[in-house]
């Protein structure tokens, strides 16, 4: 399984259940304003996102291999392979 650690003051929370939103996560975090600019999209899902693939892993639980792909606002994804190229997502 994948886990995601976030920082919230001195307390981790784990990317397990807990739902917490980013602003509250990191309330200090600033992202550079040209961050749109700089940001360059790889791949196009078939009703319309924009998606930059970031890396290849394996999922941890079965070992099954999975994509890691962000989008403009920085939202990482984790999706199974065969699902990200079985023709949902088209490269640019």
């Amino acid at each position: 399984m994948i886990r995601r650690m976030l920082r919230f003051g001195s307390q981790m929370l784990s990317g397990g259940r807990e739902k917490v939103p980013p602003a509250a996560a990191e309330p200090d975090r600033k992202w550079p304003e040209d961050r749109a600019a700089r940001w360059m999209p790889t791949h196009q899902h078939r009703k319309g996102g924009l998606y930059r693939v970031l890396s290849e892993g394996i999922l941890e639980a079965d070992r099954s291999p999975v994509v890691i792909y962000d989008d403009a606002d920085g939202t990482v994804w984790v999706r199974a392979s065969n699902e990200f190229w079985d023709g949902r997502f088209t490269a640019i």
